[in-house]
């Protein structure tokens, strides 16, 4: 006995449902093939430099460049942490300063992280490991890029406080204590750590592990996919990636707030040297030492901001592509030694620039009771 058909919708509406599910199935599919096709985007394209070679310069850069200035980071960083807080935290000055020494130590922690080198080194893009082995590395991984990138746009942001620090110093020295406090510059220094740890945490969610058979080493291997959420959030991914390694507020604040420094101290010097006929210091120990700080913070500012102004095929980064070009590859692991150069020579601008920086590091290595002695 056969059935009944289902009796015909009233007024289309199963049938306009049924409809809009079609359509929109349509419409992700289409633009996940779209998403797709961009990601795979520069496999086809001519290499400037051959694979050996990339290669080569590849490991060069990774097993050797970045892991000794990184070390060296590291170990400079450690120092200031160090001599700061021996002079005392009171100081915004000095609450700035530290903060930015523990940034920098995670930029350069993350990004010379055994994982990374595991994973996109030494594995070609592959956790040649046991599945739980291949998993942890995963996990790790993204802890890495959390902490890298976390940490390093934390660094980015507070010279940007440093300036606005400075300026208050500057221009408005009798209410200075009242406009910025240690609590407030505390409250300012978290807020921007958990602003960008959280950023990057959530991306961690654009990417799966999977444990597959490649034929051509002939074992499985652990890889890195994008996950769903990534094909659903790509246009706001693109947006994101534009704010991220486009950074322009901080470095025209820092730019403004330095040539407003510079003006004040020179207006501030004359005055006082047609005052008096003694010779007067032109500016004050901190407002040099930052103003160093500031100089190779553009620096490092620029360097990121170079794939910008460069063809496509040679941008140095992108997280909407799967296969940036040789050339592109060494681009982004130079920007990043650079930025590993700024974030390792602060300590060198204190020692250099700062008597009482310069006289707390020397006691700290050599004691006063050993010199008594």
């Amino acid at each position: 006995m056969t059935q009944a058909p289902p009796p015909a919708p009233q007024n289309g509406a199963g049938y306009g449902i049924e409809r809009k599910i079609k359509l929109k199935v349509l419409l992700d599919s289409n633009k996940k093939a779209m998403i797709a096709s961009r990601i795979r985007e520069g496999a086809g394209r001519s290499q400037i430099i051959s694979d050996e070679a990339a290669f080569i310069v590849t490991k060069i850069l990774l097993y050797g460049v970045s892991p000794t200035i990184g070390c060296i980071g590291v170990i400079f960083n450690i120092f200031s942490v160090i001599v700061l807080f021996k002079s005392g935290l009171h100081k915004c000055s000095n609450i700035l300063l530290f903060s930015l020494a523990f940034m920098d130590m995670g930029f350069l922690i993350g990004y010379n992280s055994v994982p990374n080198l595991l994973y996109s080194v030494y594995g070609g893009g592959r956790f040649l490991y046991s599945e739980p082995v291949s998993f942890f590395l995963y996990v790790m991984y993204l802890v890495a890029i959390v902490v890298d990138y976390g940490m390093g746009m934390s660094a980015l942001t507070v010279p940007m406080f440093i300036t606005l620090e400075r300026i208050v110093a500057v221009y408005f020295p009798l209410k200075f204590g009242q406009i910025i406090t240690p609590r407030r510059t505390w409250a300012a220094i978290g807020a921007t750590v958990i602003f960008w740890v959280l950023n990057m945490a959530y991306t961690c969610f654009w990417y799966k592990f999977e444990y597959v058979f490649d034929k051509g080493l002939n074992r499985s291997v652990g890889l890195i996919k994008k996950s769903d959420l990534f094909y659903k959030d790509f246009d706001s991914i693109l947006i994101f990636e534009e704010i991220m390694f486009n950074v322009k507020v901080p470095p025209v604040v820092t730019v403004v707030g330095c040539v407003a420094i510079i003006v004040k101290v020179k207006v501030t010097s004359r005055k006082r040297s047609k005052m008096t006929s003694s010779k007067v210091v032109s500016t004050s120990k901190t407002t040099r030492t930052l103003l160093a700080v500031f100089f190779a913070y553009l620096f490092a500012c620029t360097a990121l901001s170079v794939p910008s102004y460069l063809p496509e095929h040679l941008s140095a980064y992108s997280m909407t592509t799967d296969n940036p070009t040789n050339m592109a590859t060494i681009i982004y692991f130079i920007i990043n030694i650079l930025y590993m150069c700024n974030s390792s020579w602060n300590f060198l601008a204190y020692v250099g620039l700062n008597k009482n920086f310069r006289d707390t590091f020397k006691e700290i290595l050599v004691p006063k009771s050993c010199v008594q002695s």
